[in-house]
């Protein structure tokens, strides 16, 4: 039930969504006042969502305070949701956050972790993949030996990477191991609190970027790419507020 309500969620996250249901309103309404009052909502919102500057502001304040790493580390922990639910184990498709799992495999050649957990199943109810197989798959064939990677195929959202990992690592470990948790930046909020729950102490590997210079396109100028990037961070949030409802986080 949850994860149907969660597929709900990422459609209603969508500024498109509701720019055009009050475009809609606004062409269909008899009231000739509600028509304009639809139709301007609707310019204000499309205005307020493809303004960088705007965007810009919002996720800095959702991003997480970067951490003082360790040298070294038992464990990198990488969270699914980066190839396509085309994919097959030969042919893998890569989607926007695949750049996590290039982190991985820099942070393994450089040390920085010692083994690789690799946590997701599909995320999707109508789809076979195992996505934690195919990526290690992915990496036996880059080099990374096969001793070195471990998988868990049961989770299908955030909050089960978290436990089904644990339970992974307790295994493996009497004691508390070192752990690097590596997902996309505007994922880490969600992602850390998870693991808070359910008591297992997780860095976030936050890359260091240049920061973006704010142009006056940014200021003046509508941006599309911006509605897609609400739809990230939007989805984020409603999932963050979600999940501390459900006792998640």
């Amino acid at each position: 039930m949850f994860f149907i309500f969660s597929k709900i969620v990422a459609f209603i996250a969508d500024p498109l969504v509701f720019i055009t249901a009050f475009f809609i309103l606004g062409l269909f309404v008899r009231t000739k006042y509600r028509r304009r009052r639809y139709l301007l909502i609707s310019f204000v919102l499309l205005l307020f969502f493809s303004n960088g500057f705007i965007y810009q502001i919002a996720f800095k304040q959702w991003k997480v305070t970067p951490v003082q790493l360790k040298k070294k580390y038992d464990y990198g922990i990488l969270l699914g949701g980066m190839i396509s639910l085309s994919s097959t184990n030969e042919d893998l498709k890569f989607g926007e956050s695949s750049d996590r799992l290039l982190y991985t495999v820099k942070l393994y050649q450089d040390n920085v972790i010692n083994k690789i957990i690799i946590t997701g199943a599909s995320g999707s109810l109508q789809s076979e993949i195992i996505e934690a197989e195919y990526l290690k798959s992915y990496l036996v064939k880059i080099g990374i030996p096969e001793t070195d990677i471990i998988c868990e195929t049961k989770s299908q959202n955030t909050f089960q990477n978290a436990v089904y990992t644990a339970e992974l690592i307790s295994v493996k470990h009497k004691s508390a191991p070192s752990c690097l948790l590596i997902t996309s930046d505007f994922h880490y909020r969600r992602a850390i609190a998870c693991f808070k729950k359910i008591n297992l102490k997780v860095d976030p590997y936050l890359k260091k970027l240049k920061q973006k210079t704010i142009s006056i396109e940014d200021y003046i100028q509508p941006q599309s790419a911006y509605l897609y990037e609400w739809r990230i961070l939007l989805h984020e949030i409603i999932g963050y507020y979600t999940y501390q409802i459900m006792g998640y986080i």
